[in-house]
């Protein structure tokens, strides 16, 4: 592939794929041409529910589009134990140029905060759409 334009990564491998790709709470990663930040968090948020109090997770930080074409970022963040998903958010943030940064969140509104998981994977966000 030729390098395209100057401001190009050409020499950077950022990673633009899609695969899902195991991520540590807290340390910067690439996925799919964006660039997560050291130091984005998970925290638990208490929210009604009806009578009920539930504790969500919600996990904010700010992420970079490294890719040479404006777009959003819209991925899965799936933490999981011994392999089996304990909690599902989806993450989004806005419209970026190349090189652009902005907060992203992913606010697990449908999630229960997990107490335990051993590892967190980033991957492309799915709608379910098997029928039961």
């Amino acid at each position: 592939l030729a390098c395209l334009g100057a401001l190009s990564a050409c020499g950077d491998d950022v990673n633009t794929s899609t695969d899902p790709v195991e991520v540590e709470v807290g340390k910067a990663f690439e996925w799919n041409g964006f660039a997560v930040d050291d130091d984005w968090e998970l925290n638990p948020i208490k929210r009604s529910a009806g009578v009920e109090e539930v504790t969500t997770p919600e996990v904010k930080g700010t992420i970079t589009n490294a890719s040479d074409e404006e777009r959003a970022a819209i991925f899965e963040m799936v933490f999981s134990l011994d392999g089996e998903p304990v909690a599902t958010l989806n993450c989004t943030a806005g419209r970026m140029v190349t090189d652009q940064s902005m907060p992203f969140v992913c606010p697990g509104l449908s999630a229960t905060m997990p107490e335990d998981y051993d590892a967190v994977v980033v991957q492309e966000f799915s709608r379910d759409t098997t029928s039961g």
